[in-house]
């Protein structure tokens, strides 16, 4: 009896295309980084580039910076900011973006798992006003249970001059 038939996966394309099974995985592997990097698009901007081309708030309208830092042992989620519950943006670790509003009273919250102390902030905004909220993980606050450790956010009000710094060295997600 001779040798049992056994056909290698990709054996016909690599036939047909006249390239070695090396040569074949390695055609693949490129395929797919070229496709993952299509489909990711560019790199959001330093917020230092773009900081002084933002254009003004308008008149009727006051404007919240909303930004967060890239920490490397804490959570990488992407929770939804709110305004009075509605979701406004994503909170981006590293990022920075902003909302301009009408002026008003806003309650700012950012989705969580539990509940931490004065982790959402009311304001009342207006007409030109900016006002700058940094998103901070707690992560730990109700860790402890055999591996459990939920992602937890609370919203912090930063007066200017330290949030413009903070921003500074942060990836700017433009205003969809």
């Amino acid at each position: 009896m001779g040798a049992p038939l056994r056909r290698e996966i990709g054996s016909d394309v690599q036939a047909l295309i006249g390239i070695g099974p090396r040569k074949a995985a390695a055609l693949a592997a490129a395929l797919l980084m070229l496709l993952a990097a299509c489909a990711s698009g560019p790199p959001p901007p330093p917020f230092a580039s773009v900081a002084n081309q933002l254009p003004p708030v308008s008149g009727d309208q006051a404007r919240i910076f909303f930004y967060r830092y890239y920490e490397l042992y804490v959570s990488m989620a992407r929770p939804y900011i709110r305004l009075n519950g509605k979701p406004v943006a994503i909170s981006e670790p590293g990022g920075v973006l902003y909302r301009d509003v009408p002026p008003g009273t806003y309650l700012i919250s950012v989705d969580s798992y539990n509940l931490y102390p004065d982790q959402d902030k009311t304001v009342a905004l207006a007409a030109g006003q900016t006002l700058y909220v940094r998103v901070d993980s707690v992560r730990g606050y109700n860790a402890g249970f055999e591996g459990y450790d939920p992602e937890d956010f609370a919203v912090r009000i930063i007066d200017q001059g330290p949030a413009r710094a903070d921003m500074l060295s942060l990836k700017y997600y433009a205003v969809p």
